[in-house]
């Protein structure tokens, strides 16, 4: 087999530029370059030069492909938090493996842009540097100029997170209202009269969503939310001080905006010398992996987190390949997961 043997990084021969890639081939440079870049070229044409490409050490200038294709192979991905909370959180990091184990499975890289600059700061960057194909977003808040300014410009954008008011806008998420509604009616077909709900931080998208789907539960349901809903952020301390303060207001179950705040209220809940679900049936929302193994495992809403970020760039794809056929929306499922926090005790009657 010749020194230049396909396969073998040992016997490639090296090749810098597009000119030692012509002068190996016995072709032209500009041919060399429309074969790189998937210009007109006789398929035997092809062939041979990719051969001969296949032997070198040759890695085409990524900012001159791009110049020439219009595309970099690079994705924004956008997730406006403090990088210690980002990684530290096991819902962002989940997402944020979907969305990556997707690009690789695209072939296409990935910038992460975080919340160490400020939205305007990050916007101006994302939008100046004019080399990612399209972006991902997390579109946590109804109000967001940051999102506001992505939807606005030319880029290719994609929110985890719905914008359903905004009809041009493209984005993954699931149906947060039905999903509260449904754990929710879960604890009133257990007997439970006094539920409470810790919410998510106030104006976010899912924490919003989340309170009509309470609200929707228990009205029908015939049974008063007045007093029995304290504002939380998302984060395992504030489900314990929110349910400190529910437990003073006579709750018989609790329903947390998700399993973060729902573990917090475990702790709560044990310290003041009740338990779950005897005295307190326990709910959270997100399903992520440590739910099933609180004591006792906790009845939640799976929502499939990484697959939402699989989801999303997906549909980033879908958008760059053809942007004139209209926003992609995409509404994932849900399930109830029920598990003993909720019905490890004799239901009421």
């Amino acid at each position: 087999m010749g020194a230049h043997a396909r396969g073998d990084p040992a016997t490639k021969r090296s090749a810098r530029t597009l000119d030692d890639v012509a002068a190996l081939s016995g072709v032209s440079r500009a041919t060399v370059s429309r074969v790189i870049n998937g210009g007109p070229a006789s398929e035997a044409m092809q062939r041979h030069v990719q051969a001969v490409l296949d032997g070198t050490d040759y890695r085409p200038n990524a900012a001159a492909r791009t110049l020439v294709t219009g595309h970099s192979g690079v994705v924004g991905v956008v997730i406006h938090l403090d990088p210690h909370l980002l990684f530290g959180d096991p819902y962002f990091s989940q997402l944020l493996q979907g969305i990556a184990d997707q690009l690789a499975e695209q072939g296409a890289g990935m910038m992460l842009w975080l919340g160490n600059r400020t939205k305007q700061e990050t916007l101006d960057h994302v939008l100046w540097m004019g080399l990612l194909d399209g972006v991902i977003v997390t579109a946590n808040t109804r109000e967001d100029p940051l999102v506001d300014g992505l939807l606005a410009s030319p880029l290719p954008t994609l929110l985890i997170g719905h914008r359903s008011a905004d009809l041009s806008a493209s984005y993954v998420d699931v149906d947060h209202v039905a999903a509260a509604a449904m754990v929710t009616s879960h604890l009133v077909s257990l007997g439970r009269r006094r539920i409470g709900h810790i919410t998510g931080r106030r104006g976010t998208v899912a924490g919003e969503d989340r309170i009509e789907g309470y609200r929707r539960a228990m009205h029908r349901a015939g049974l008063s939310t007045d007093g029995l809903m304290f504002e939380g952020d998302f984060n395992k301390p504030s489900g314990t001080v929110g349910t400190y303060a529910l437990l003073e207001r006579g709750i018989d179950a609790l329903f947390c905006g998700n399993d973060a705040m729902a573990s917090g209220a475990l702790d709560a809940i044990r310290e003041r010398g009740l338990r779950v679900p005897d005295d307190i049936a326990l709910a959270g929302f997100d399903d992520l992996d440590f739910a099933a193994h609180l004591d006792p495992p906790l009845t939640t809403v799976r929502q499939g987190v990484r697959e939402q970020g699989s989801e999303a760039a997906l549909a980033l794809f879908d958008l760059m390949r053809d942007p004139g056929a209209g926003p992609r929306r995409v509404i994932l499922p849900t399930e109830l997961v029920i598990r003993p926090s909720t019905v490890g005790a004799t239901q009421r009657g």
